[in-house]
């Protein structure tokens, strides 16, 4: 049985603690070979990451070779080789193995060698930098969706700034940073703020197709409940209703951190329509809350993602900017 559970205030992004643990118990032999994951969508409607950093995850694991894709059927647990071959990745965990057996022999604990291994993997990082990007939205939901595509592209590295926060403080934003990013709807603002020498990038945000088919899908009279972290995000997926779905009764709203609000919205409707990684915004006992309503009232997640062409353009511009570190490192 596949059981994630994300450390929300762990500096560790959350696709790599996805691959950690899910490595771990293929590794422990928890999820035997063979093992079928849940796909992209059943893993993100119940656990509200995101697709993105699913599919990062997902990635990442069939490079190691933990796992396997196969067309139209899904991902599996691979088999393991009879034999242990020679290859590169062979060698290295024969490498890693005699690292940890030398670190055992010194009586460094399995701790002490991770910080270790963590310091040393820092140093060389700073022979290579990655590119540093600034990402700026006015409300969280949007602003963690936006974030976690790009830390999806290869080598990113990102910081989060709400623009309310921006806009309020007397001195200019300067965030030193190779790029910023942000909607056009915040461009003008964020242009007017921002110190001398930075441009801003446009990347258009939309909600995802199979998003819009799930609430085309709405039945006419289902009661439909949105809960969210901000009154502007709230609005747009309300919007997105407007547009998408035909529903006989009002839409209810309600916010996290406020209360029994979101208890008492449950027990008035049907269905939910919840942001994408929710759990970075609910607390505990609203995290458990929505949990336990997952079979009964079929959240679904409002997937908002950067539009393709933004996101080719802004790749492109990374792996530039990358290239140009690199030359002068």
């Amino acid at each position: 049985m596949l059981q994630i559970h994300i450390d929300n205030s762990s500096d560790m992004p959350i696709y790599l603690q996805i691959v950690e643990q899910i490595s771990g118990a293929i590794t422990r032999g928890s999820l035997p070979p063979g093992y079928q994951l849940p796909t992209v969508r059943q893993f993100a409607i119940e656990s509200g990451i995101s697709q993105g950093t699913i599919k990062h995850a997902y990635d990442a694991l069939e490079q190691t070779e933990l796992v396997r894709k196969t067309r139209g059927s899904g991902t599996f647990v691979s088999i393991p080789k009879q034999t242990r071959g020679e290859g590169a990745k062979a060698q290295a965990m024969d490498a890693i193995d005699s690292l940890l057996n030398r670190m055992q022999e010194l009586s460094f604990s399995p701790q002490d060698t991770r910080i270790f291994l963590d310091l040393k993997l820092r140093e060389r990082e700073q022979h290579v930098r990655f590119v540093s990007v600034a990402a700026v939205d006015c409300c969280p939901e949007a602003l963690s969706a936006m974030s976690e595509q790009i830390l999806g592209l290869p080598h990113t590295d990102i910081s989060r700034f709400h623009l309310e926060d921006l806009l309020k403080s007397p001195a200019p934003f300067d965030p030193a940073t190779d790029l910023v990013v942000t909607t056009p709807t915040h461009y003008e603002d964020l242009c007017g703020k921002i110190a001398p020498g930075y441009e801003p990038v446009r990347l258009v945000m939309t909600v995802a197709v199979n998003t819009a088919v799930d609430l085309a899908t709405i039945p006419t009279d289902t009661r439909v409940g949105i809960a969210c972290a901000s009154r502007r995000f709230a609005q747009l997926i309300l919007n997105t209703c407007d547009k998408f779905c035909k529903l006989k009764y009002p839409i209810l709203k309600t916010y996290f951190n406020d209360g029994d609000s979101l208890a008492k919205m449950i027990k008035k409707c049907d269905r939910l329509i919840l942001p994408p990684n929710y759990s970075l915004f609910t607390s505990p006992e609203e995290d458990l809350i929505l949990k336990s309503c997952l079979g009964s009232h079929m959240p679904i997640n409002y997937l908002y993602n950067i539009e393709r062409g933004s996101l080719l353009y802004l790749e492109e511009k990374i792996n530039r900017i990358y290239q140009t570190n690199q030359d002068k490192s």
